[in-house]
């Protein structure tokens, strides 16, 4: 049997009653030629005229053998006739109906040469002057005359009878003439160059851009609540992670400030105020966090410096001291993200700073992740703050989304946003784990055209931070973020990779922050049996009592 390209026709190409007489002469061919014959099906090409301008083709079969040369077929159904007085050719169907079809001896012939040309240019191909010869079909079609011109001889032609023989034409079509054997070389070269496969690479990148693009979307969607509740003085917004709480904090401090309000935004995390006031960067929006704003009024109110290091209670008093000297240093409006972060005598002291009026704000953001921080709306209930909940994860794909949900017990999430690709979970040795880390960001970086700004690397131990960070300097350099997985709480990015050892199974807490930090992308390395666990923490995989030292890899 001969070698066929395609293989076999899909059956939607098989129903297309425009390639019926291809699809018998396909027939013909697969079923009739011998082995040592190759059968290319509908070869399309582009060629270059003499003024340097595209022409392209289709060559409805090209048939091969190393021992005869090349045959280029042209293949036209219906009843056939040739107008010479226009130089028309045209086709008549079944239902009557005629048809303007170009010149099939033409068109055979540009193929011809348009793929010698083609085939020339690749490497390997014989230095010799190989036969290539064309020919055409009309396999509706009893008999033509003898001959149709001098560019038209009868052999030149195969009818509705010559198909029962077809290898007995084609044979006849690469016999005579002085020229060289196509040769098994040959055969190869134009094989690769018509049965080429092609297998292009897509970058993880291209698409995850895709699915950002959707979530940054989906994440204005939002904003209606912060009109719902416009005009509440006192409110606290929980949700999961992914529901948008900092993306709304942020726009409800510039709102409140647009609005002439003395506006604080205010969290526990340094790392996070500074992407805070990044995003509001230009607007009227006070943003520190809780030590910053206790150190900054007390120095206002010329108390005493606080030192580098206070206590919890040390920050409230020094609030509470600096407000009872100077009043005025309240503000109008206190925004609160990672509100589940303070500390009861905290939250004295941050209800206190919204006090400059009798319509003072205090609109708390927090997380409903009751499996991690408990129930905290009845702590919220002591400042009267009215609860308004946030049930969409528009922030993570939704594979991510299921994996943060395993840590997750609280009211009920929907994941808005695109699929997404699986999770990576990459199994490795104990002492392997910060040469894994660093394989995974260049394959992304390298492999998958990620830009380093767009990857998080978080870890639980500064060890790790460490070692990580003198073996990824160019890329830190070039914006890759490497952080402790408490550090980055209410921050986020494109891609996450995520070193877990056992202190992330050790603290809830750590698991569903470092598994929701990322938008499109998460890579989770470390032991299997911990990344068992991490999949379902409650399908009963159990943990190494203790977990030896991680170390450098060499």
């Amino acid at each position: 049997m001969a070698t066929v390209w395609p293989r076999r026709l899909p059956t939607a190409i098989r129903n297309e009653s425009r390639r019926a007489a291809e699809i018998r002469v396909y027939d013909a061919l697969s079923s009739q030629l011998g082995s040592g014959w190759t059968v290319f099906y509908s070869r399309p090409w582009l060629g270059e005229t003499p003024s340097g301008g595209e022409v392209d083709g289709e060559s409805d079969f090209v048939v091969a053998h190393r021992d005869y040369g090349v045959l280029f077929i042209e293949v036209k159904g219906g009843a056939i006739s040739y107008d010479p007085s226009e130089d028309r050719w045209r086709s008549t169907d079944r239902y009557g109906i005629r048809h303007r079809i170009k010149n099939p001896v033409k068109q055979a012939s540009d193929s011809k040469h348009a793929l010698l040309a083609k085939v020339r240019e690749e490497r390997g191909w014989p230095n010799a002057f190989v036969r290539f010869r064309h020919g055409v079909v009309f396999p509706d079609v009893t008999s033509v005359p003898k001959s149709m011109g001098p560019d038209k001889p009868r052999e030149l032609f195969a009818t509705r009878a010559d198909l029962d023989c077809i290898e007995g034409w084609v044979a006849q079509r690469l016999s005579g003439g002085n020229e060289k054997p196509l040769g098994q070389q040959g055969l190869d070269v134009l094989t690769r160059l018509l049965a080429r496969p092609i297998q292009l690479h897509s970058p993880l990148s291209f698409s995850c851009a895709d699915d950002d693009d959707a979530i940054e979307n989906l994440t204005p969607q939002q904003y209606h609540i912060l009109t719902a509740f416009g005009d509440l003085r006192r409110v606290a917004v929980s949700g999961g992670a992914g529901t948008g709480k900092t993306v709304l904090a942020c726009e409800d401090a510039r709102r409140l400030a647009d609005r002439g309000m003395r506006t604080l935004l205010t969290c526990g995390s340094s790392r996070l105020a500074d992407h805070l006031r990044g995003v509001l960067r230009g607007s009227a929006v006070e943003v520190d966090t809780f030590a910053g704003v206790a150190k900054r009024l007390s120095k206002e109110a010329g108390l005493v410096t606080l030192g580098a290091t206070q206590t919890v209670d040390g920050l409230a008093e020094a609030v509470f001291d600096s407000l009872a000297a100077r009043p005025d240093l309240a503000y109008d409006a206190v925004v609160v993200d990672e509100a589940q972060d303070f500390t009861p005598a905290t939250w004295i002291a941050i209800d206190s700073l919204a006090t400059r009026s009798e319509e003072s704000v205090l609109h708390a953001y927090f997380d409903s992740n009751q499996r991690v921080y408990g129930e905290l709306r009845s702590q919220f209930d002591c400042y009267s703050l009215l609860p308004i909940r946030l049930s969409r994860n528009l922030r993570n794909t939704q594979n991510i989304h299921e994996v943060t949900q395993q840590f997750y017990k609280g009211p009920s999430l929907v994941a808005d946003g695109p699929v997404g690709v699986e999770v990576n979970w990459i199994v490795c040795h104990e002492h392997a784990i910060v040469r894994d880390a660093c394989d995974e960001v260049r394959r992304l970086v390298v492999g998958e055209a990620v830009g380093p700004l767009d990857i998080g690397v978080l870890t639980t131990s500064p060890e790790l931070s460490r070692q990580l960070s003198k073996r990824l300097s160019d890329e830190i350099h070039q914006g890759l973020m490497i952080s402790s997985v408490s550090d980055f709480k209410g921050l986020e990015r494109r891609f996450v990779v995520v070193l877990a050892t056992r202190e992330i199974a050790d603290f809830p807490e750590l698991a569903y922050v470092a598994l929701s930090r990322g938008r499109t992308y998460l890579a989770v390395i470390g032991a299997a049996t911990l990344l068992t666990w991490l999949k379902a923490p409650g399908g009963g995989a159990s943990l190494p009592a203790t977990v030896a030292p991680w170390t450098l890899a060499e």
